[in-house]
């Protein structure tokens, strides 16, 4: 049987913090905030090994990549990122039907 578990630390302790945002979870063990994963057994047991030989690995690259984010580099290569006009963004959204 699957059940849904925090994909950082395997943590049953998840729960769903914005209704309107099907993906945005919190895990109350380690912090982690985004979508989560439903696992068997198996998978659970895994992520919980991984979790508790690299913890402090992972934390110190959850914490890069939030700095990241916040001063706006997370993008490492700035050829993957397309800068739009306002007007350019509109066409685009107009395309999609949005």
């Amino acid at each position: 049987m699957k059940s849904k578990i925090c994909p950082r630390c395997g943590s049953h302790n998840v729960e769903w913090i914005i209704p309107q945002v099907w993906s945005r979870w919190v895990c109350y063990n380690c912090d982690y905030t985004g979508p989560i994963i439903e696992a068997d057994s198996n998978l659970e047991e895994e992520i919980i090994k991984n979790w508790k030989l690299n913890k402090d690995e992972i934390m110190a690259q959850a914490e890069e990549d939030r700095k990241k984010i916040l001063d706006g580099t997370f993008c490492d290569d700035e050829k993957d990122v397309e800068v739009l006009s306002e007007e350019e963004l509109e066409k685009k959204l107009k395309e999609l039907g949005i």
